[in-house]
């Protein structure tokens, strides 16, 4: 029981993390051939921003190998299970790596975005990246 209410609340972060991802997209896009225009901002105030952006990609991408080598460990744990706990371990890792692969859709897309649209884009890859590492942290309870 315990087991599919794990892989319930994972599947569930999943759809909202894919809800999120469409959103983002649905919020951003312009009519068919429309070019967005940024206002223009002095080179002082442009910098920080970009410095900012940079730093905090950098932050992401470093939790996002954390979580990676966190869910390689749960596989390593997989391997010397056996019957039922193995296919928990590997049902919850799939689980994991479908939501791991949307934080890093989030952490592209956050990458190539520009002006003002990287700081929107920020509220969701925090989002996604804090599932991501909770889900990672309920399921890691229930292997050890």
């Amino acid at each position: 029981m315990k087991t599919i209410t794990l892989i319930g609340t994972c599947l569930l972060i999943v759809c909202f993390a894919a809800a999120g991802i469409s959103f983002a997209q649905e919020k951003g896009a312009g009519a068919p051939g429309e070019v967005k225009k940024e206002a223009a901002t002095p080179a002082k105030t442009t910098a920080p921003a970009e410095q900012e952006k940079q730093d905090y990609i950098k932050q992401m991408q470093n939790t996002l190998d954390d979580v990676t080598k966190k869910i390689n460990e749960l596989k390593d744990k997989a391997q010397t299970a056996t019957g039922d706990a193995r296919a928990k371990i590997e049902s919850t890792i799939n689980v994991l790596k479908v939501q791991q692969a949307s934080a890093a859709q989030k952490l592209q897309e956050l990458r190539s975005s520009t002006g003002a649209a990287w700081g929107e884009m920020k509220t969701g890859m925090s989002k996604a990246a804090d599932d991501l590492r909770k889900a990672y942290e309920d399921a890691a309870k229930h292997f050890k």
